[in-house]
């Protein structure tokens, strides 16, 4: 990650006093005066100092006074700033290794069970709200597949793929295919197609058949899409929402309100998760920047991959606050060792 005003350089002295309001800040949700600054960050500096520097930092935008008596906190830009060009990655203890370990490489063989697990985890290990999607079908084998007429016209298409993951899907056909018609087509796909990932299918398909193709690929792209698939068929499980409520920036309704209905629509979240999956790398998200101005949080997302395929993403959202540090550690980490285990899984 690179910070993109180039314009902006800090000089020791200043990187250490905005670190020292940033730290403070975090552990206390309130104001930061520089008296505070001097008498705990050891720096060295006086009072008058410090003060000065501070009022610097708010000129270039990284602080603001939320009231004229009252001491700094950090902007949307000075934690950019400070995650971008300071940030130093908070090792994780042995202990929160070996309990991410057995959480998430337990004889569990459901994948939609197991991620559900990495969201607990990484819940109750950070503290804040956990996200992670489930692999699009495109990224997966196709286990099992049927087909159920619905009416004329409509049909249900039921697919089962990578370790018990289930996508359904209303598809519109001619109205004079009948459910025989149907059944011969699902065994097609369960006889030539099975443990094949959708792309393949869909390849499969244009290449050995002649009869009844167009009808097989309607079916396909209507699973796999080259355009959408990625956001529409992942889904996103969400865990630990109520923990956001116990941070004073969420004390009062209409921010409580704003949060969790940002955590209700869901396609908002898949849209930045997706950007990580394309993005193939860590990303860290702060306020505005992918949220709105009206919810004052940060995220921080990795991927999860079966070898080289990333297959989803996982990642926590708190305040805007949040230690990143211990963030980046928790969520790096479990990407990891979901990456191992889903690889042995071989969805």
């Amino acid at each position: 990650m690179e910070y993109k005003n180039k314009d902006i350089t800090l000089s020791d002295r200043y990187k250490e006093v905005l670190r020292a309001v940033i730290g403070t800040y975090v552990d206390t949700a309130e104001p930061v005066g520089s008296r505070i600054i001097a008498k705990k960050s050891g720096l060295g500096l006086s009072p008058a100092t410090i003060r000065n520097v501070m009022a610097d930092l708010e000129e270039m935008g990284f602080l603001m006074q939320p009231h004229i008596s009252a001491g700094r906190v950090p902007t949307e830009s000075g934690l950019r700033y400070f995650v971008d060009c300071m940030l130093e990655k908070e090792p994780l203890s042995w202990g929160d290794q070996v309990a991410i370990e057995e959480t998430i490489k337990s004889e569990e063989a459901d994948l939609v069970a197991l991620l559900k697990k990495a969201v607990e985890l990484l819940a109750t290990f950070s503290g804040h709200a956990a996200l992670i999607t489930t692999p699009a079908p495109s990224k997966a084998n196709l286990h099992h597949i049927d087909f159920v007429l619905i009416k004329p016209g409509l049909v249900l298409m039921v697919a089962v793929i990578g370790s018990g993951l289930m996508h359904q899907r209303l598809v519109n056909v001619s109205p004079d295919l009948n459910q025989e018609f149907m059944d011969n087509m699902a065994a097609y796909f369960n006889e030539k197609l099975r443990e094949v990932g959708f792309k393949q299918a869909k390849e499969i398909v244009t290449n050995e058949l002649e009869k009844d193709k167009k009808i097989l690929e309607q079916f396909l792209t209507n699973l796999v899409d080259d355009n959408t698939s990625e956001t529409i068929s992942t889904e996103l499980i969400v865990g630990g929402e109520l923990n956001l409520l116990d941070y004073p920036e969420f004390a009062s309704i209409s921010r409580a309100r704003a949060v969790l209905q940002k955590l209700k629509e869901k396609h908002v979240l898949l849209t930045l998760l997706d950007q990580c999956i394309q993005e193939d790398g860590t990303k860290v998200i702060i306020g505005s920047e992918g949220l709105g101005h009206e919810v004052k949080c940060g995220l921080v997302i990795a991927p999860y991959k079966a070898g080289e395929e990333t297959l989803g993403s996982l990642g926590v959202m708190g305040p805007m606050r949040m230690n990143y540090a211990r963030a980046l550690a928790l969520v790096e980490y479990t990407s990891e060792v979901l990456s191992e285990w889903v690889k042995e899984m071989e969805i």
